[in-house]
């Protein structure tokens, strides 16, 4: 992970070994608003400043148009977000969301699970055969093909809906492409 820009949310934060491991890993780390409270290696502050017990000592940035993980990710180019499961649900599902709205390639990380936006370009991950993936839809999404999969697509245009979770790897690649939409990749969190 040369050169790691890593975001540090506020909510409830992985195992203690995987957020040390991406600290570790990061060579610039954004804390986002009151997750400044919790540890001290960050290099910048990032949010509305409406949750942090000092906020003279930052820039707030009072767009409201915009979550905290949106305004991140748009001022940086950002590689792994940790610290966004818990507390409110709609800021959880921001997270999801605010991958499409920046067109990030950002990495959301969980204790047990990864997720992230697929690109124009694709994407290409190597997992452990038998390690649960999923595709999910935001909207329409058009020509999507999967392989490295127990349930193939090829070229089949998907929408918002239960289609594509709870697949399996079965190649140890899965290689993932799509013409228009937002879809997002899930998978278990035993690979890099």
């Amino acid at each position: 992970m040369a050169d790691m820009v890593l975001v540090v949310a506020n909510g409830n934060w992985p195992r203690n070994e995987l957020i040390e491991t991406l600290l570790e890993a990061s060579d610039f780390t954004i804390a986002l608003d009151g997750a400044a409270d919790r540890f001290d290696s960050w290099d910048v502050v990032v949010g509305d400043l409406d949750s942090i017990l000092e906020p003279e000592q930052s820039d707030a940035d009072l767009n409201q148009d915009n979550t905290d993980l949106a305004k991140a990710l748009m001022m940086y180019e950002v590689d792994a977000v940790v610290g966004i499961s818990g507390g409110r649900l709609d800021h959880q599902l921001a997270a999801f969301t605010a991958l499409f709205e920046t067109k990030s390639d950002a990495i959301l990380y969980f204790d047990d699970w990864r997720a992230c936006r697929v690109g124009e370009s694709g994407l290409e991950v190597e997992l452990e055969k038998g390690s649960v993936c999923s595709i999910m839809a935001f909207g329409e999404v058009s020509n999507v093909i999967l392989s490295g999969v127990e349930f193939e697509l090829n070229g089949e245009d998907i929408s918002t809906g239960t289609r594509g979770v709870g697949n399996r790897v079965t190649e140890g690649e899965v290689k993932i492409s799509h013409n228009t939409g937002d879809l997002l990749f899930i998978w278990e969190g035993n690979a890099p």
